[in-house]
């Protein structure tokens, strides 16, 4: 039977923070992500295989290799995802901040001006969030035109002065 057993670990209150929050946007514990990031038994065993044809292998060589690749990892998705929320805008990545700005301005402005149907409540959100202003003008101009999947709605909103109903974008019936 395979024993268990405990190891105290010391991070930095900030890098723990940090750890938690990360963890706590995939629903596990900071615990749980540093044991997850471990090698498994079979990388282990491996590395000691390497080190008979290359003893001068560190682990700590192995280990940058693996965090090498998941900032590359990260950074590629980064990109992507930037591309497209600038694309939702109709802008690029080689396009000036003051573009991107006057873009975001625009969109604001357009969906305000649609006063029968007044997206408070999203904009508002919209305004402090600019990759959920990309999702929500996206959504929007899909509704206008008619797109299925997208309407705009009143929708039930509970809040801390109680329920309300106010104008949303819905995507497949779900608020944007």
């Amino acid at each position: 039977m395979a024993k268990n057993k405990r190891v105290p670990v010391y991070l930095g209150e900030e890098w723990f923070k940090a750890l938690a929050g990360l963890a706590g946007t995939f629903g596990v514990s900071a615990e749980e992500v540093m044991r997850r990031s471990l090698p498994d038994e079979a990388v282990i065993r491996l590395f000691f295989q390497c080190r008979d044809y290359l003893p001068e292998l560190r682990w700590d060589e192995v280990a940058e290799v693996g965090r090498a690749a998941i900032r590359e990892h990260l950074r590629a998705r980064y990109l992507s995802g930037l591309q497209e929320h600038l694309a939702r805008l109709g802008v690029s990545l080689q396009s000036s901040a003051e573009e991107v700005e006057a873009v975001q301005k625009r969109a604001l402005s357009e969906m305000r001006a649609d006063t029968e149907r007044p997206l408070l409540h999203q904009i508002a959100k919209a305004e402090e969030d600019s990759v959920y202003l990309g999702r929500l003008y996206e959504a929007w101009k899909r509704a206008k035109a008619g797109q299925p999947g997208y309407a705009i709605a009143q929708v039930d909103l509970d809040g801390p002065a109680g329920a309300r109903q106010v104008w949303a974008v819905l995507k497949d019936d779900q608020i944007v």
